[in-house]
């Protein structure tokens, strides 16, 4: 079959959506692990002061989320929007547990819902620009 042919595309459309959700996850995971092992060896090489540290976090989520969003929406082929927002909830659901496990403190409402909201957004658009590009 020649990519973009009628019966490749159908045959992405089958494909059902939880499959290509978890796949888009998947990409997220192993994305957070790859740019946190770049980020820790150029701490250690580097000195870095924790304001640096402390922006460059939320970056990490964001390029994960959307990496997530535009491999799942890549691999469907269609509903962009819907598989890179559902990333997006199974990622900021994993961040949050992996925080509520490690840190033991209330997140607050207003972090939660910017952070959360843009993990949400980035993965959005993460699924869109997969299904044009």
């Amino acid at each position: 079959m020649r990519p973009g042919s009628p019966s490749q595309a159908n045959a992405r459309a089958n494909i059902p959506i939880w499959r290509t959700a978890l796949a888009g996850f998947g990409v997220s995971l192993v994305t957070t692990f790859v740019l946190s092992a770049i980020g820790g060896v150029l701490m250690t090489v580097m000195t870095v002061n924790a304001a640096t540290v402390n922006s460059a976090v939320p970056v990490i989520a964001y390029i994960s989320a959307g990496m997530g969003g535009l491999y799942a929406s890549r691999a469907a082929g269609e509903r962009g929007g819907q598989n890179g927002l559902l990333v997006g909830a199974l990622y900021l659901l994993a961040v949050l547990a992996v925080s509520a496990a490690v840190i033991r403190e209330p997140i607050s409402m207003s972090v939660l819902g910017t952070k959360g909201g843009s993990i949400l957004l980035v993965g959005l658009v993460g699924g869109i620009v997969g299904v044009n590009v």
